[in-house]
């Protein structure tokens, strides 16, 4: 049997995946990955506490470096090569060694694309500011540390409120540097949870010093040395600062499959089928350049998470390395679980929000619950608050959401298996969850809010 060649296009999380899974379906094959830069496989959602040196080293994030990966994984890598074009017509890639600049063409059978997203920048002059960074690498992250250790910061403007403006936010008051967060959304968070549960992340990250403004930047100021010095607001005011932070969301990168004439969708990911496979019959992709289906409503949504690059990756490795045996793997969807931890509070949410609920068509409602951690009375016992999006029409659980200082995120995992299930909120009454006064109530939150919903729906219809 002639040995195939599989390109791997991009590293991180969804492209190491994608090539050690291929190399396990077929350990014949010569399975390549090409990474624009010097690192491949390291943990990104650890940046932050990095930066904010509950992390000493960035050696530590990193999982594989090029030559540990080639010699476990038995892939070969090419670090500081960047993929400049794919003609899948003519199974052929381009790509240019950064460090010598030059360019040579190569032969491969199949390619996946694991590009990626990238941070995005405010569309401001001066932008490219010496003190102006994005949270999207490890190179990033390196940047803020010597940047911080060369740089007498005393105040750091975060651009967004979301879950990395959040943790960079915490990162900087860790190492003592007064921070304002500029989020000119509907509050902290407003991509991820309720008005209602917004207001216990505001409440704490007020407590700890943070200063929040309803503001949008629209102008920098930068000085002859090439740094920012301060931020225009759209409100008129002009705040000084020594570092900003853009956190302001991420964008997919999908300019080389443009250019190798795969189908964009209207959001602008690479097209792929519940089998990875792009519009080209020989590429596939997966990780944060590609949509995925929510399982709850059959959308598609981008979900630029590292378990949903992971398993994009698995499923896109095992179709592109099977050789056509057996039956192609398949992408099940999401259920879109995500949590932050800030100052001390979980905020987790998993599957739809009200608002996306009722977006989709279903005649869903909240039903709220504000209950301890534990038994109320044991020491240490927490205030804990859970929502539960449900279908009014037949008892659904479509989502739910939860904050509090310990139990919302696990609790919150609970869900998960749920709503991935379709169960009704009735069902979730007859659980027997675990009552042990240290770590739970002999009626825990979950079960509380379930038999709330119930009534209500119960309410409705009489």
């Amino acid at each position: 049997m002639i040995r195939q060649r599989i390109a791997v296009i991009g590293g991180v999380a969804a492209g190491p995946a994608a090539a050690a899974h291929a190399k396990r379906i077929d350990p014949d094959a010569d399975v390549i990955l090409f990474e624009k830069g010097s690192h491949i496989s390291y943990g990104a959602c650890e940046m932050p506490y990095y930066i904010a040196d509950q992390i000493e080293s960035a050696d530590t994030l990193v999982i594989h470096d090029p030559e540990s990966f080639q010699r476990e994984k038995s892939v070969a890598v090419f670090a500081g090569h960047d993929v400049t074009d794919v003609h899948p017509s003519r199974n052929r890639l381009v790509v240019r060694e950064l460090a010598s600049g030059r360019s040579r063409e190569e032969r491969f059978d199949k390619f996946i694309f694991a590009t990626g997203a990238s941070a995005i920048r405010p569309d401001i002059q001066g932008s490219d500011a010496d003190n102006l960074f994005t949270v999207r690498c490890l190179a990033d992250a390196i940047g803020i540390k010597n940047y911080m250790s060369s740089h007498r910061v005393r105040h750091a403007i975060i651009l967004g409120g979301g879950y990395i403006g959040l943790e960079m936010a915490e990162a900087m008051v860790r190492r003592q540097i007064r921070t304002t967060v500029l989020e000119p959304g509907s509050g902290l968070l407003n991509r991820y949870v309720s008005p209602a549960l917004r207001e216990y992340v505001q409440d704490v990250v007020h407590k700890n010093g943070v200063q929040v403004r309803s503001e949008k930047a629209v102008r920098f100021d930068v000085a002859s040395s090439g740094a920012i010095t301060s931020v225009g607001t759209d409100s008129g005011e002009t705040i000084g600062c020594q570092l900003v932070i853009a956190a302001m969301g991420t964008r997919p990168n999908t300019e080389l499959a443009r250019r190798a004439g795969l189908r964009i969708t209207e959001t602008g990911t690479v097209e792929v089928d519940p089998h990875m496979r792009t519009s080209a019959a020989n590429v596939w992709a997966c990780g944060d350049c590609v949509e995925v289906e929510r399982i709850v409503d059959g959308r598609k949504i981008s979900l630029p998470l590292s378990q949903t690059a992971f398993r994009t990756a698995r499923v896109a490795a095992e179709n592109a390395a099977r050789r056509g045996r057996g039956q192609p793997a398949k992408f099940p969807g999401v259920c879109g679980a995500s949590a932050v931890k800030v100052f001390g509070l979980e905020v987790a949410r998993a599957g739809l929000s009200l608002d996306e609920a009722r977006a989709a068509g279903f005649d869903a409602f909240v039903e709220s619950v504000d209950d301890w951690s534990r038994v109320s009375f044991y020491p240490g016992a927490q205030r804990l608050h859970i929502e539960l999006v449900v279908d009014r029409r037949n008892g659904r659980l479509l989502g739910g959401a939860a904050v509090g200082t310990e139990g919302a995120a696990l609790r919150v995992n609970v869900l998960v298996p749920l709503i991935w299930k379709g169960w009704l909120v009735s069902d979730i009454r007859d659980l027997d969850l675990i009552y042990a006064p240290p770590l739970a109530p002999s009626l825990d939150p979950l079960l509380v809010a379930a038999n709330r919903a119930v009534r209500g729906i119960r309410s409705t219809k009489q």
